[in-house]
């Protein structure tokens, strides 16, 4: 009887310190490693949903800002693409934190009212505060080399006009690379190591995303990124992807 105390006393109290030490390692490392050391969490990167081309056209908001009537909007939105108009930049905001996945921004005549670079530099603009924009730069003006540093930040170039299947070709090139989770994730993870965060702080986020993804609830951006609360531009710069690579999910 004694010794099956001693037993179980010993078995108790292995338990206990296994249970410790995983919480400890967890909080340590942003694992999410449970008693028996198995994850709870599997890697951020593992859970993207595959979705057909069709599918992800739907979910891909496209605006078009043009101060001429060039571009075939009709033609798009038959196709059902999710496509505006704006003949001028009017809600910058919108711009900004990642309501549109695809930005086809004229570069001249659209945003002198913001800019004195005008579309340029809303360019410039949009992929310092987000990186992961996906921009088109629509122009009928030749490149101006004095802006050569714009012209790389985009994404792709259309000349104009263009006919609607080059037009179409292109979109549709970038909607099947680049609006994936999987870039978005990397782009995540890009700028947290850009700003001296490290694997662990990495795994973190990860984990709490992956929390937010399988429990379909809204992120609480202020809890999550608290390790990042004296660094606005670099939280602004997440919860613009954050929300976007949770598109994906709902």
């Amino acid at each position: 009887m004694h010794e099956l105390l001693i037993g179980l006393i010993v078995t108790a109290g292995g338990s206990l310190l296994n249970f410790i030490s995983t919480k400890i390692y967890n909080s340590v490392t942003g694992s999410s490693k449970n008693f028996i050391w198995k994850n709870t969490y599997p890697a951020l990167k593992s859970i993207q949903t595959p979705l057909e081309f069709e599918e992800l056209k739907k979910r891909t908001r496209i605006v078009v800002i043009d101060d001429e009537d060039s571009f075939p909007i009709s033609l798009f939105q038959a196709e059902n693409y999710s496509i505006d108009k704006w003949a001028a930049v009017k809600d910058y905001s919108k711009l900004e934190n990642g309501f549109y996945d695809i930005i086809v921004l004229d570069i001249k005549g659209v945003a002198l009212h913001i800019s004195v670079d005008d579309g340029l530099g809303v360019l410039e603009s949009i992929k310092r505060k987000n990186p992961s924009q996906i921009i088109i730069a629509y122009s009928q003006h030749s490149f101006d080399l004095s802006k050569a540093k714009f012209w790389e930040l985009a994404d792709e170039k259309i000349a104009k006009p263009s006919d609607y299947l080059k037009i179409k070709n292109i979109i549709d090139t970038l909607i099947d690379s680049k609006f994936k989770p999987g870039r978005y994730i990397e782009t995540l993870h890009s700028i947290l190591r850009k700003n001296g965060y490290d694997e662990i702080e990495i795994k973190k986020l990860d984990k709490e995303l992956i929390k937010v993804i399988k429990n379909k609830q809204q992120p609480d951006w202020s809890n999550i990124l608290d390790f990042a609360s004296n660094k606005p531009e670099l939280v602004h710069q997440i919860i613009t992807i954050g929300n976007t690579l949770l598109k994906f999910f709902k």
